[in-house]
């Protein structure tokens, strides 16, 4: 899913190995130290999700900024 193309919707940006790696990249995200994120245009949040028994981490992003 293209965020910019759905603003203001949660899509899942990537799935680390750890909540400590996903907390981080959401951090990066929000703060814009990734350039494919761009300061204040984007939202991120880290989630443990619980599927089938299995622990999955996951960085989720949504793109708040200027309507193109």
């Amino acid at each position: 899913m293209e965020l910019i193309d759905n603003p203001d919707e949660w899509g899942i940006v990537q799935r680390p190995a750890s909540i400590a790696r996903a907390s981080s990249a959401a951090q990066a995200i929000r703060t814009g130290r990734l350039s494919a994120y761009p300061a204040g245009e984007f939202e991120a949040v880290a989630r443990s999700v619980v599927e089938q028994g299995r622990v999955e981490h996951r960085v989720y992003a949504r793109y708040v900024g200027p309507k193109k």
